[in-house]
């Protein structure tokens, strides 16, 4: 028996095939958990040999929900982002309801897929979950508080981080460093951000950490953040066995994020400076995760 596919099927298949390569290709930032992610894996399994099952669920729920979390914020923030001329978050109104799809779709896999390794990670992805939707949802919108929007955000990069460890089934002290340390940069990449987007900010009466301290101090705030992920590493070498080439190396990155959010400092105006400053930073933050990662390695072999 031949089956005849029906063409409004296709059409709609096609429609949300396209929807969801626009989606991850407009939000690349969620890489970044993944990585955080992969990371603590990482250092938690050491030497041992890798369930490639595991680590394959694990990042497929991680990348799930970070994307999740950051198209509902973008479907609640449409009249924010036009102000502040962000066009890669811009939805088109016809296609919130395809897009509210995805992000309940994405939610119910994640906790699929995190249940499917242990009740720790699966736990730790409920909690994120609920942690983004009381951050966007309009009843709650904990986004426009201060402190907390920061707070929440770096909350959902440790969960996320942390459940690299979770899914082998412990948490040793350098994959707790490792998971703070990506709470902490959102500290330095969410003020760099809210530094760009203050006009639309303030219209909705928000109260950014670029608001309320004002741009000079929030650079400070931002190096002091830097600083104390720094005495992190060295803490490290101290006391949990951190190797001593890895903790330079982290003391580098650190003097390096330093000094771009210096130089920053004195040309805030130009968006395009600051966007690839916070890139910048990102990639910084990459370099600790894979310091601390070798760090392991190294303290394993040697």
């Amino acid at each position: 028996m031949r089956i005849i596919e029906s063409p409004t099927f296709s059409i709609q298949m096609k429609k949300y095939a396209h929807l969801f390569a626009s989606l991850a290709k407009s939000r690349s930032l969620v890489y970044g958990f993944v990585i955080a992610a992969l990371g603590t894996f990482l250092i938690t399994n050491s030497m041992h040999e890798i369930n490639f099952s595991v680590v394959t669920r694990l990042l497929i729920a991680v990348y799930a929900i970070a994307l999740a979390s950051y198209v509902y914020n973008d479907l609640t923030d449409q009249k924010i982002d036009r102000r502040n001329g962000k066009k890669s978050s811009e939805i088109p109104r016809e296609m919130y309801g395809p897009t509210r799809n995805y992000v309940i779709f994405f939610f119910v896999l994640s906790n699929i897929l995190t249940f499917s390794i242990n009740w720790q990670t699966g736990l730790a992805d409920s909690l994120a979950i609920a942690l983004a939707i009381v951050y966007s949802h309009p009843r709650t919108h904990l986004k426009d508080k201060f402190i907390l929007k920061t707070a929440i955000t770096g909350g959902g990069g440790f969960i996320a981080s942390i459940m690299g460890s979770l899914a082998v089934g412990n948490v040793p002290p350098l994959a707790f460093v490792s998971s703070f340390t990506v709470f902490l940069f959102y500290f330095l990449l969410g003020p760099l951000g809210d530094i760009t987007d203050m006009k639309g900010d303030k219209e909705a009466g928000r109260r950014t950490i670029p608001i309320v301290l004002g741009i000079p101090r929030s650079f400070l705030f931002m190096i002091l953040v830097t600083l104390f992920i720094g005495s992190m590493i060295f803490t490290s070498y101290l006391t949990f066995g951190l190797n001593i080439i890895a903790m330079i190396l982290g003391l580098m990155v650190c003097s390096y994020a330093i000094k771009q959010i210096r130089t920053v400092s004195k040309n805030f105006s130009n968006k395009e400076k600051m966007n690839k400053t916070r890139t910048i930073l990102r990639f910084s933050f990459f370099g600790i995760q894979l310091v601390l990662m070798c760090g392991t390695l190294l303290s394993s072999v040697i």
